[in-house]
């Protein structure tokens, strides 16, 4: 039997920087569609998108929100995705379940830091993709000049294809340069006009290089072009067409949503130039437990695959999950796999989403973006799938947190609160990792900036009627000797009765391969053997509580090699007592040192802020290694220590105008200059 194929479906999404339009366009859509009366506004907190209370708070997207509509009898699911860094998670995972994005620019500010990020994200997906230069209403707006804006960041393959008719607040429709067609808005109605006098000759202009670009990617209807045979728009559309879904050639038009300009020329570019969900035909995964690949047909006929790709909480639904289906069917009541945690269970219901708005279905099929009440144990990124036929997809990526603060409450009852919301929210949103560092004994909430951070904070507070503010975490140092010493640790207490003796002597020094090689050579039993554990156990939690300034002790040989005991008092208190003494004795002999955090810096940077960068790295103690190129961007990578990146992703974004950011790991620890070690030695024994 022949597979059925996905048909008249797209999924598309709304990327770019904050400010550019991406909800105002999505508003557009609809009402240019009659699918609501109005259309709403972000500062008025009514618009499909923004229905959160956080998002009408703040006035922007915090989340990716789904919003399915028909047109031209396709089933069309637009994500509406947030625009500003902090929030750069949700857009990860929207772009991992769709099959183009529609890139916003502002048409005041042209393009920005998240819009070149959300680009470099849909380029590790293979998205095709439109580029709509929206608020073209505005009176600093040059749409020419933006084109080649957008042509000089994101490369040749980005070419005009619709400019619009008029400027600034007298933009009143679009004009199709390879057609030569203009189209503007009287009233309700859209008619068809002559192209304006003043815009012929940019119209021309800019056709003579789409053809190029067009005919470029065409061998045959190159080598018509060269011997200056006439090719039809249609022909030209249709090399287009092929080779937007492709990725090779990617549309430029520019807009107006506020005012509907351009909203259903963008309808019918995703449409005809973006691809259906079983373009590339096959998805490719892995069998769950196992590096063997496996794939999967994008049919309705094959075995059920899917990956959940947001988590929420909706307002009178509770905990939803919401998924994209590559392959097969289903239905409420139906069984699937999470392959990734080999949990089977059954879905209550499948509903599609429209902001905040439910529809139940009673099937959903390959293509569709739906969603089901929250599944347990299931996260984002995981797979749904058929229990007879398992695939597990690739692992999705998303950008490692930045910024840090920690939490610190006198009720441990609160703290265990406040640490088990945040893992909630940690399930709506990878980006955001809470861990209890054991060494400073501190919750540390690691997100992408304060923004992020303050969101979640608020989102805590409210759900559990709890207060906490934020505090600078501690930084986890260590000490270690850098010489050698030996030491005797004696213990006697002579009471009433019994008494306490442990006599020990060790020597210390460096060590490089663990935290502590304790090494026994005592002979002749000065010590029994019996009490041998007892003087490791002193010494490991002597090096636990520290001894310069309470931080662990790390890469240190303790040797046990000589000693006293008394056949009656001494005890494996006595000893652990004794052992605590010497080694504090022989550590302080043994040039102790401080050692701090070294983490390594990936900083993408355009080139005209690397020398501001480079300047604010050396006040900050960094060591740069060395400097690369990534596309557009500078890649300066440099070694720095973790107390000196506290906040440091503000003072990025405040040298590169927002366009700067950055990724960190733990590399290492060195030793801390003297002077500096000094003042934190100081400090924790006032």
């Amino acid at each position: 039997m022949a597979a059925t194929p996905v048909v008249g479906k797209r999924n598309a999404a709304l990327v770019g920087h904050g400010g550019a339009g991406k909800t105002t366009l999505a508003e557009a859509i609809f009402f240019s569609q009659g699918l609501i009366t109005r259309m709403g506004k972000i500062q008025e907190g009514n618009t499909l998108s923004d229905y959160t209370q956080e998002e009408i708070k703040r006035e922007h997207s915090i989340y990716s929100t789904v919003l399915p509509l028909t047109y031209r009898d396709h089933q069309i699911t637009i994500l509406d995705t947030p625009g500003y860094l902090d929030f750069v998670g949700q857009m990860v995972s929207a772009l991992s379940v769709v099959d183009g994005a529609v890139i916003c620019v502002n048409g005041a500010t042209g393009v920005e830091s998240q819009t070149v990020r959300a680009w470099e994200i849909a380029n590790e997906h293979e998205l095709s993709r439109i580029v709509f230069i929206n608020q073209l209403d505005r009176s600093d707006a040059d749409f020419r000049e933006l084109s080649g804006e957008v042509r000089e960041i994101f490369g040749k393959r980005c070419v005009p294809l619709v400019v619009p008719a008029g400027s600034g607040d007298k933009v009143e429709g679009v004009i199709n340069i390879l057609t030569r067609v203009c189209r503007i808005r009287k009233g309700k109605e859209t008619v068809e006009v002559e192209v304006p006098s003043d815009l012929k000759d940019l119209v021309e202009e800019l056709r003579f290089q789409l053809v190029e670009s067009i005919v470029e990617l065409d061998e045959k209807l190159f080598e018509r072009y060269l011997a200056d045979e006439v090719i039809s728009d249609d022909e030209l559309a249709e090399v287009l067409r092929r080779s937007t879904i492709a990725g090779e050639i990617v549309p430029v038009i520019g807009g107006a949503a506020q005012h509907l300009v351009g909203v259903t020329t963008l309808l019918n570019l995703i449409v005809d130039y973006l691809p259906a969900p079983d373009a590339k035909r096959r998805i490719g995964g892995y069998v769950p437990g196992t590096d063997k690949k496996a794939e999967r047909p994008l049919t309705q006929d094959a075995p059920f695959a899917a990956r959940v790709f947001k988590m929420a909480t909706e307002p009178h639904l509770g905990e939803m999950s919401y998924f994209r289906i590559y392959s097969g069917k289903v239905r409420p009541g139906d069984t699937v796999l999470n392959a990734n945690t080999d949990t089977t269970m059954k879905l209550s219901a499948i509903v599609a989403m429209r902001g905040k708005e439910r529809r139940d279905l009673t099937e959903a099929t390959a293509g569709d973006i739906v969603a089901t009440v929250k599944l347990k144990d299931t996260h984002i990124g995981d797979t749904l799938c058929a229990r007879e036929q398992p695939i597990v997809f690739p692992a999705l990526t998303y950008p490692k947190a930045v910024s840090f603060e920690a939490i610190e409450v006198e009720d441990k009852a609160v703290l265990e609160k406040i640490s088990s919301s945040l893992q909630r929210l940690h399930e709506e949103d990878p980006t955001l990792v809470t861990e209890m560092n054991e060494e400073t004994r501190q919750l540390v909430v690691y997100g992408m900036g304060e923004l992020h951070l303050a969101a979640a904070k608020e989102k805590v507070q409210e759900r559990n009627a709890v207060k906490f503010e934020w505090t600078r975490p501690r930084i986890p140092y260590k000490e270690t000797i850098r010489g050698k010493a030996e030491a005797q640790g004696r213990y006697k207490k002579q009471t009433g009765g019994r008494g306490q003796y442990g006599d020990v002597w060790l020597r210390l020094e460096p060590y490089k391969d663990g935290e502590l090689n304790f090494v026994n050579k005592i002979v002749g039993g000065v010590v029994p053997s019996r009490f041998v554990p007892a003087v490791e156990k002193g010494v490991r939690e002597t090096m636990r509580d520290g001894v310069l300034a309470g931080y662990p002790v790390t890469n240190v040989q303790v040797t046990l090699y000589d000693g006293s005991h008394h056949s009656v008092d001494s005890s494996e208190l006595a000893f652990k007592i004794a052992a605590s003494l010497g080694f504090k004795k022989a550590f302080a002999a043994a040039r102790p040192v401080l050692l701090e955090p070294i983490y390594h810096l990936k900083i993408f940077v355009p080139d005209e802020f690397v020398g501001d960068v480079m300047g604010d790295l050396n006040s900050r103690r960094g060591r740069v290694q060395g400097i690369t190129d990534s596309g557009r961007m500078k890649v300066v990578e440099a070694d720095v220590p973790l107390a000196e990146v506290y906040k440091y992703i503000n003072t990025l974004r405040s040298l590169t105008q927002g366009m700067g950011h950055y990724e960190m790991e733990f590399d290492r620890y060195e030793e801390m200059p003297a002077q500096l070690a000094a003042q934190i030695i100081a400090d924790s024994n006032e």
